[in-house]
């Protein structure tokens, strides 16, 4: 996470994690930092337009949850900013699995391949079409891919519809996968699958 704002990781999580119900509390823990640091970034963000903070019940036992305000147009940029900038710190991977880009959606690397590239066995790889004819072409790719790793690469195609299933279900691989991977390719793609998750 190195350098990155408490504002960018905040969005960030409420992206990827968004079928959490976050309050400030659990935020203050998935984030390491005091309930009142991360009220100041919460109200600075409230005032940008960019979350909405809704009050549920009373007095002590009140709690604000925290969500992305998808009527702000700038928030998808800004998220879309986010989720580039975090790829090109991957940019190994931009390269390695660069022909993905115009048979996806969008691509998710996940896995152990970015806790401890040394130790992982394999390359975890998702990635979502618009159309299952693109399945084809992606498994050539991935063949071809093989080829120039030395380590195995296993790979997943979903369309929007099977993956929203999956995450539905809820399916914890694919939940992770969505949490902890970086967005290499369509950011602005996953972005709007997201949106589509929550209708």
């Amino acid at each position: 996470m190195g350098g990155e704002n408490t504002e960018n990781k905040i969005l960030k999580i409420l992206l990827k994690q968004f079928s959490l119900n976050w309050t400030i509390t659990s935020l203050a823990d998935e984030i390491k930092m005091s309930r009142v640091g991360i009220w100041k970034v919460l109200k600075k963000l409230e005032n940008g337009k960019l979350i909405i903070l809704t009050q549920i019940g009373k007095g002590r036992t009140s709690a604000s949850i925290i969500k992305l305000n998808w009527e702000n147009l700038v928030l998808e940029k800004k998220l879309s900013l986010i989720l580039t900038e975090e790829a090109l710190n991957h940019r190994r991977w931009l390269g390695n699995f660069e022909e993905l880009r115009g048979n996806s959606e969008f691509v998710l690397l996940y896995g152990s391949i970015l806790t401890s590239p040394k130790e992982a066995n394999d390359i975890d790889i998702l990635e979502v079409v618009s159309s299952k004819k693109n399945f084809l072409e992606i498994e050539k790719i991935i063949q071809k891919s093989k080829k120039s790793q030395i380590k195995e690469i296993h790979s997943e195609s979903f369309t929007k519809a099977e993956l929203k299933a999956e995450l539905k279900k809820p399916n914890k691989i694919f939940i992770d996968a969505v949490k902890k991977g970086i967005v290499l390719f369509g950011q602005e793609n996953f972005i709007k699958f997201v949106k589509y998750v929550e209708e």
